[in-house]
């Protein structure tokens, strides 16, 4: 730097070099993170739809599947019973045997068992799968450029920074040299 330069003059270059380059990096990082959430979520919303109607799908056709076991022959003998001592009472006035009573009340358990299954888990087929390794692949092309992007803003604030302490530097040594100067002529 220039002996003759004023702090006015480091500043205006300062902010004509540095921040500039700084502000474009920067600038530059948050396009490419944007474009890349951007991108991670079209595609998290695509498969969360896709999902979702399968999984519908999925629910209705358990559900009519359900429906059919429940109402095939074989729960047909439950049909008299509204509730599960109703088969213990029939029991205790000898209606039924003690072996009739055991398998009545086994096939309620199993009949309440059916009642009670719901679906369990998360939708996951070859589409499912794609558009997770799309997420993925997103993530991958962009980590490399974004941290070339970040450490190019970083460096960028780092020279700034240094410029800024060279310029006090440089103002310190100017006001010293006033100073001395200022002195000498007092005394002088």
């Amino acid at each position: 730097m220039s002996e003759q330069m004023t702090i006015n003059d480091l500043i205006a270059a300062e902010k004509i070099i540095m921040p500039q380059t700084a502000e474009e990096a920067e600038k530059t990082l948050k396009e490419k993170i944007q474009a890349r959430n951007k991108a991670q979520a079209l595609i998290n919303d695509a498969k969360a739809r896709y999902i979702k109607e399968k999984t519908r799908a999925r629910s209705k056709k358990a559900a009519e599947e359900k429906d059919a076991i429940l109402n095939s022959p074989r729960f047909d003998k439950l049909k008299e019973y509204e509730r599960r001592e109703d088969i213990q009472e029939c029991y205790g006035w000898d209606f039924i045997d003690e072996a009739e009573r055991d398998k009545l009340e086994a096939l309620w358990d199993e009949r309440e068992q059916i009642r009670k299954m719901t679906f369990d888990g998360i939708y996951k087929d070859l589409v499912t799968d794609a558009l997770f390794e799309a997420i993925k692949a997103i993530v991958d092309l962009w980590e490399d450029e974004i941290e070339k992007c970040e450490m190019t803003v970083k460096e960028y604030k780092e020279q700034v920074k240094q410029a800024q302490i060279e310029a006090d530097e440089w103002m310190r040594k100017q006001n010293e040299a006033y100073m001395k100067l200022t002195k000498g002529e007092a005394n002088g």
